[in-house]
């Protein structure tokens, strides 16, 4: 995946999932850890409450393409 931090400012990271797992502590959340390894590599956590995943939902259910885009890219490999 590319991935862009506005501390770098057009730079792109190449990085790739690492892990996705649940956390039972603080009211359980999903986590994603991320690994980046160009230019830089770091090591990202992102923590996913639930509020995070019925908005992420919600802006794919309101656009069709997008859906339909990513599920073309998860068949195609």
């Amino acid at each position: 995946m590319k991935m862009r931090s506005t501390g770098l400012g057009k730079t792109e990271l190449t990085a790739h999932t690492t892990d996705f797992l649940v956390d039972v502590e603080d009211g359980g959340r999903l986590v994603m850890k991320i690994e980046s390894t160009e230019p830089v590599h770091w090591f990202i956590t992102a923590f996913l409450y639930g509020k995070d995943l019925r908005q992420m939902i919600g802006i794919v259910l309101k656009r069709p393409r997008f859906l339909l885009k990513a599920i073309w890219l998860f068949l195609r490999g």
